[in-house]
């Protein structure tokens, strides 16, 4: 998916009119960018397109670059008002890279920003899931009572897989949401269902002991 929202044409330095491929700052004369009020598009600090697929080591290349253009120490800030504006603004340069770097963050952003609802607003999942998530949850409880390693580490495995299957189908997903109509709703919806899916895997993973590794 890739869309064209405010923010994302060229910006131009206000101190030296250099292009800027983010708002944070300018790499070219160090000039601090200025952020308006509220969160701001994390795809538009990174001067990213909208879309699922990310290169996670263009990324975090792209943090440490922007990162040095922000930092007060690097950047000479001298002032107490410039130097406030530079700790907003990597703050939100990290909350940014935090919700790009995972996949799973990743899509409820591109959920978010397409409209669609929240965890909170729609925990729908497959009628069959709960029962076995139920399972599941027992059959952990009675492993790590009973100290049964083995039985744990099949868990824990197995619970993987189910989220990384999950996790896999995300991209496809996130194709269309943004489509008008009763396709992009239908759309939304889906991806909403994954990832509530991916939340329940996720937080049984978190019931086995970190002694029992995969």
């Amino acid at each position: 998916m890739t869309s064209s929202r405010p923010g994302t044409p060229p910006i131009r330095c206000t101190e030296c009119q250099q292009p800027m491929d983010s708002p944070i700052g300018c790499a070219t004369c160090g000039a601090l960018g200025q952020l308006p009020a509220g969160n701001v598009d994390c795809f538009t600090l990174f001067g990213l397109p909208h879309r699922f697929e990310v290169d996670l080591k263009a990324l975090h290349t792209r943090l440490l670059t922007l990162s040095r253009v922000v930092h007060p120490d690097v950047a000479g800030v001298a002032t107490p008002e410039k130097r406030e504006q530079a700790l907003r603004l990597s703050s939100e340069l990290n909350r940014a890279y935090e919700t790009l770097r995972d996949p799973v963050a990743r899509a409820e952003y591109l959920l978010h920003l397409a409209g669609g609802p929240s965890a909170s607003d729609d925990k729908s999942v497959p009628p069959e899931l709960l029962s076995e998530v139920m399972t599941l949850r027992e059959e952990i409880e009675e492993a790590t009572t009973g100290g049964n390693g083995q039985a744990l580490r099949s868990l824990k495995t197995d619970l993987a897989a189910r989220r990384e299957s999950g996790m896999a189908q995300l991209a496809a997903l996130v194709e269309g949401i943004e489509t008008p109509g009763e396709a992009g709703e239908q759309g939304r919806k889906r991806l909403r269902v994954a990832l509530n899916v991916i939340k329940y895997w996720s937080n049984l993973l978190e019931r086995i002991p970190a002694a029992a590794p995969i």
